[in-house]
């Protein structure tokens, strides 16, 4: 825990870029203290097809998917310092998005092999 789930337009990057906003994204929640490096999943999703509105804009969401029991404050300066770390990239993107979303730890299984 946490799962960062970064959603892109898939035309926006090549590998290179999308592995440094990884890292980037990563290092922000890492920075955070709020997780320890070795619980923060961090993944990228290319999206082929999608629509804002009536354009075409491109887009990156973040969802900073988290255990329930962090407050507002904490919340808010992940979720910042997310967006600036995905700023900081410079990519030819139209709209930036970051959510943290609180997860139902009744409902959440893991299992490691």
């Amino acid at each position: 825990m946490p799962h960062l789930i970064i959603e892109y337009s898939e035309t926006l990057a090549t590998e290179a870029q999308v592995s440094a906003l990884l890292d980037a994204v990563h290092d922000a929640a890492l920075l955070s203290e709020l997780f320890p490096d070795e619980h923060i999943k961090t993944r990228a999703v290319p999206v082929r097809f999608y629509r804002v509105g009536s354009d075409d804009d491109s887009f990156i969401h973040a969802q900073l998917r988290i255990k329930f029991g962090r407050c507002d404050a904490q919340k808010k300066s992940l979720s910042n310092a997310v967006l600036v770390a995905i700023r900081n990239q410079r990519w030819a993107v139209d709209v930036v998005t970051v959510e943290v979303v609180d997860m139902d730890v009744a409902s959440y299984a893991k299992s490691t092999v």
